[in-house]
C-alpha cells in the first residue's frame, strides 16, 4: 500500500468503524428500540415468571408507545398500564392483546403517554404483587 492510499483508507476505515459504533449504541435507554422525542417509540419486553426486563420505562408526554411482549416463564403474563387515575380496574387502564400471553408467545400494548409528566405504575393482572414496573412520562 502507498502512502498516498494509506492516507486516505486509514481515516475512512476510522469514520466508518465510528459511526458502526454510534448507530450500535443509539438505540435508546429503557430496553427501547427506536422513535424521536415527539413520535412513536418502541420497548421489546421480556416477561418472565414474576418479572418484567426492563420493568422501567421512560417517554415523553403525549408520546405513542409501543410494548412488544415475549413471554419467556413458564406462566401465562399479561401488562396493564394503570389509566390517568393511576388505579387499576379502572375504565381507563390499558391492556396487553392477547390478554393472555402464554409461555413462548407474544403480544403487544399501544399505549398514549398522558399530556403532563407522571409516573404510571404497570403490573401483571395474574402476578401483580411480583411483575410490576412505571412508566415515568417526561415533560
Amino acid at each position: 500500500m502507498t502512502g498516498a492510499a494509506r492516507a486516505v483508507i486509514l481515516p475512512a476505515a476510522l469514520i466508518i468503524t465510528v459511526c458502526l459504533l454510534a448507530l450500535a449504541c443509539g438505540g435508546g435507554g429503557d430496553g427501547s428500540n427506536g422513535g424521536t422525542d415527539d413520535g412513536p417509540f418502541s420497548f421489546n419486553v421480556s416477561m418472565g415468571d414474576n418479572f418484567y426486563e426492563p420493568n422501567v420505562f421512560t417517554v415523553r408526554a403525549g408520546q405513542k408507545v409501543t410494548f412488544h411482549f415475549r413471554n419467556e416463564g413458564a406462566a401465562v403474563h399479561n401488562m396493564l398500564i394503570a389509566g390517568a387515575d393511576n388505579k387499576f380496574n379502572t375504565e381507563d387502564d390499558a391492556l396487553s392483546e392477547p390478554r393472555e400471553i402464554r409461555s413462548g408467545g407474544t403480544g403487544s400494548l399501544e399505549w398514549t403517554a398522558p399530556d403532563e409528566a407522571a409516573v404510571i405504575k404497570v403490573r401483571c393482572e395474574f402476578h401483580p404483587t411480583d411483575s410490576t414496573g412505571t412508566i415515568k412520562v417526561e415533560k
